[in-house]
């Protein structure tokens, strides 16, 4: 699909745009007249609209990202949303090595690749969010890969956050509680309880909400929470 060029409207980038917190960040842009690029690691389920393009990749493969920021090098982008993720809910002695090496894979580095490649075509005074976890702030049981890549992405999000303080880049880490996604649905703690959880577009309305702050407002961490789920 070819989206017919539109300076005058800004551009977001998604990753994981086809289901659960990227699906409702995706859908949320378009409403607000945006265009939006969205990767996926499939073309399943993915969205029909105008201002949409969509662009089947692997994030965890950097050969992929590079040849894609290569292909979009003419699309200023404004906002990138790094939210793609996987996720494993058992106790590490029971994670094979395939297992870990993906979530750090998709997780961690490739929340880097699309980042490292991808800000050479972001505007200064632009804005980059991680949609990270409450795993990347506690230590949470049966999740110990899953908060090692997101406390890894925690720490990454501050860093660079100060590396592109020359360029007026503000970089956003969102840290959602329980939602009520398809990862969810087999997790023991919440399965039964999924209505009670937070709904994407909680997440996605956030994203939005900061992506419109004045230029000089620096909103660097946002923890979110169901009512049924407590963290400090």
């Amino acid at each position: 699909m070819t989206i017919k060029p539109n300076i005058f409207k800004k551009r977001v980038l998604v990753t994981g745009s086809t289901k659960g917190i990227g699906r409702a960040i995706t859908e949320k842009f378009l409403n607000e007249d945006y265009e939006v690029v969205g990767f996926a690691r499939s073309g399943a389920n993915k969205l029909t609209h105008e201002s949409y393009q969509h662009c089947t990749a692997d994030i965890g493969i950097p050969d992929m990202v590079e040849a894609l920021s290569n292909r979009l090098s003419d699309k200023k982008i404004d906002i990138l949303v790094n939210n793609a993720a996987v996720f494993e809910y058992k106790p590490f002695v029971d994670m094979n090595w395939q297992e870990i090496q993906y979530m750090v894979d998709v997780n961690l580095k490739g929340a880097m690749y699309v980042t490292k490649y991808f800000l050479p075509l972001m505007n200064d005074a632009s804005k980059i969010f991680f949609i990270n976890s409450v795993a990347g702030l506690e230590q949470l049981e049966n999740q110990s890969v899953y908060c090692a890549t997101k406390h890894g992405l925690t720490a990454f999000a501050g860093i660079l956050g100060k590396e592109l303080k020359e360029r007026k880049i503000k970089v956003t880490s969102i840290h959602p509680g329980g939602v009520n996604t398809p990862m969810w649905k087999d997790n023991v703690d919440f399965h039964d309880k999924l209505d009670e959880l937070l709904r994407p577009e909680d997440v996605a309305d956030m994203v939005y909400y900061i992506s419109q702050q004045h230029y000089n407002v620096e909103t660097k961490t946002i923890k979110m929470y169901p009512e049924i789920e407590w963290h400090q």
